[in-house]
């Protein structure tokens, strides 16, 4: 089999003393604490096998994500969880899965595993358009996997863009938007991406719970689906493919709207201001609407040697060759105090090469 791996932000080895982590996009306040203390609640029952039908957690995202159904919403151990089962359900030998050219790496790695070919087709100035992917379309494609915002470049398609892709795709195309980044543009855009599915039989929005609810090691997804792809999805799900006390944290952490929009806020104003200070020290940084932000570097002689500056200092960000982006590096918004780090070590880069 010639899958690659995904390679995840990782550690640093060898650090002297606390690590600046900026690789992974996680929420540099944690977890919600009322999440903390749903889980410490729940450990007390973990001899206990959790509900199948997670019953619980999913009435809790309907009413939080004004959804009128909960039957319609399914949930996984992480969203990858719901990219490999929506590929083992859809596509396979001679199939083909469609993704934009900077797309998440898990598209590819559950195509090739399933026997389906994963087909790239070409971003403008690093953001997905729907000429492209209609181009791109054929007999055979079976499902688009499109990140919006898309990870690693931070870029994403308007709305008005998406209604008019998803009317031009044809009916046997699954059309999967993946929303891992959605509440970083606010509720307004998460709302019309959850109509979206609402609009047409064939399209599926995915969440996830690892980066604005800061349950990254909990593995929680979930996703929003037709009725016959719901009930298709949990037919083969596992009977118990979330555990208690990931279901117990996400419950507490998306009936608190307070904790995600102090993340968003924050977010919002370090993501600026780092762009901007980005920019300033030549470092081409387009506008991002995720987490992170990826200056541009000139070259990957220069992005290698910045990463390995960084490295140095104790700093950890995200080197993303493997995307197709070598002369880039892409940079979580972390802590104020992180943030501080990284751009200030950046500028000690720059002056100096």
């Amino acid at each position: 089999m010639k899958t690659k791996p995904y390679v995840p932000g990782g550690k640093l080895a060898g650090a002297k003393g606390p690590v600046v982590m900026l690789a992974s996009n996680e929420n540099p306040f944690g977890p919600n604490p009322l999440a903390i203390d749903a889980m410490c609640e729940a450990a007390a029952s973990v001899h206990v096998y959790p509900d199948p039908t997670y019953g619980a957690l999913r009435e809790a995202i309907a009413r939080a994500m004004g959804i009128e159904d909960a039957n319609r919403i399914v949930v996984s151990s992480g969203s990858d969880e719901i990219i490999h089962l929506l590929t083992q359900c859809y596509a396979g030998p001679g199939d083909e899965i469609l993704q934009t050219e900077h797309a998440f790496s898990m598209y590819a790695v559950s195509a090739t595993a399933h026997g389906a070919a994963c087909i790239s087709v070409p971003e403008t100035g690093l953001t997905a358009g729907a000429n492209a992917i209609l181009a791109g379309v054929s007999e055979r494609t079976r499902i688009l996997f499109l990140a919006n915002p898309n990870n690693p470049t931070g870029t994403m398609m308007s709305v008005d863009a998406l209604t008019a892709l998803q009317d031009a795709l044809p009916p046997h195309v699954l059309f999967v938007i993946d929303g891992a980044y959605a509440e970083y543009v606010g509720p307004d855009y998460e709302a019309a991406i959850r109509d979206l599915v609402d609009r047409r039989a064939n399209t599926v929005m995915m969440r996830t719970f690892s980066k604005i609810h800061g349950l990254a090691a909990a593995r929680l997804g979930w996703a929003y689906l037709p009725q016959e792809i719901a009930e298709t999805f949990q037919r083969i799900r596992g009977p118990f493919n979330v555990n208690s006390l990931a279901v117990a944290a996400g419950i507490a952490s998306i009936s608190d709207p307070a904790f995600i929009d102090m993340s968003r806020a924050h977010n919002t104003l370090w993501r600026a201001k780092m762009t901007d200070a980005l920019n300033a020290m030549g470092l081409a940084t387009p506008g991002s609407e995720a987490n992170f932000v990826l200056p541009d570097f000139g070259s990957a002689e220069r992005a290698a040697a910045a990463n390995d500056f960084l490295k140095a200092r104790d700093i950890l960000v995200r080197a993303v060759g493997g995307y197709g982006l070598p002369t880039r590096l892409r940079i979580s918004v972390g802590s104020a105090e992180d943030n501080e780090a990284v751009l200030a070590a950046l500028r000690d880069f720059t002056a100096s090469r």
